[in-house]
């Protein structure tokens, strides 16, 4: 049986609660503060981040959906930790109301924040395992495309870069994912539970502990559980607490 604990209450409260380095994965989509509803207040970044960087294991990946400008300034409020950005792109477009006057919007960003590093060969990494790979364990020269050139602007090749390599994958991961939208939504901004189990599988193992500290409608409790990853879940409004505890319930004992 998966665990997961789902939790009705403020999420800066809440997280006090929640042991040091206890978390692998954070994977959350904050309100943007761009609508007028109950539930779209942009929660400070100071005292969330403290919570974060608290429990968030050592070199752990903290995942989170965005939408300009809200974006910018989520990442400028710990560029020490910022990794990248996917980019979403959705199956459907919203902004038709003012197409006159400015692009239609099919994206949104995920952002990516570690205290772990991208660079190869660390004991610092962040996890990450890239999803759809194909194996292919074919040789290849470093020769193509890879040179340099030095102070004189002479160009030059480097010895590496002269030998076989063996390229065990293809198929890496780009930054534009594309998924489509669940039906039947229930919550204005879920997000589709195909791409949160994406994104799970991408930087945890299973048995890891994956938290959403605003967690809606229960989109990546589903996601976890399905990724067979125990789940934390915090959301304040009573309604959709409610519903993410009827979802997952229900996909828990239709799994297991």
């Amino acid at each position: 049986m998966v665990d997961y604990k789902l939790i009705h209450g403020n999420c800066l409260k809440v997280m006090r609660k929640i042991p040091d380095s206890s978390v692998h994965m954070i994977l959350c989509d904050l309100p943007y503060g761009t609508t007028a509803c109950s539930w779209d207040s942009v929660i400070p970044f100071e005292p969330l981040w403290k919570e974060y960087r608290r429990i968030i294991i050592d070199y752990g990946a903290i995942v989170l959906f965005g939408a300009e400008p809200f974006s910018s300034a989520l990442r400028t409020s710990n560029i020490k930790w910022y990794k990248y950005d996917w980019i979403w792109q959705k199956s459907s477009n919203v902004g038709f109301t003012n197409a006159k006057n400015k692009p239609l919007n099919d994206h949104e960003l995920v952002s990516v924040f570690s205290k772990g590093t991208t660079a190869n060969c660390s004991d610092k990494m962040m996890p990450y395992y890239p999803q759809g790979l194909i194996r292919v364990n074919k040789i290849t020269s470093g020769l193509k495309g890879a040179s340099s050139s030095d102070e004189k602007g002479h160009r030059f090749m480097r010895k590496s870069d002269k030998e076989k390599i063996l390229q065990e994958y293809a198929n890496y991961p780009k930054k534009i994912i594309r998924f489509g939208n669940d039906s039947n939504t229930v919550h204005p901004t879920q997000k589709p539970v195909a791409l949160l189990e994406y994104l799970i599988k991408t930087y945890t193992n299973v048995g890891d502990i994956v938290m959403d500290n605003t967690m809606g409608s229960g989109s990546t409790g589903v996601a976890a559980v399905k990724c067979k990853r125990k789940f934390i879940g915090i959301e304040k409004e009573l309604e959709y607490y409610n519903v993410a505890g009827r979802r997952i319930k229900e996909i828990t004992h239709s799994l297991f």
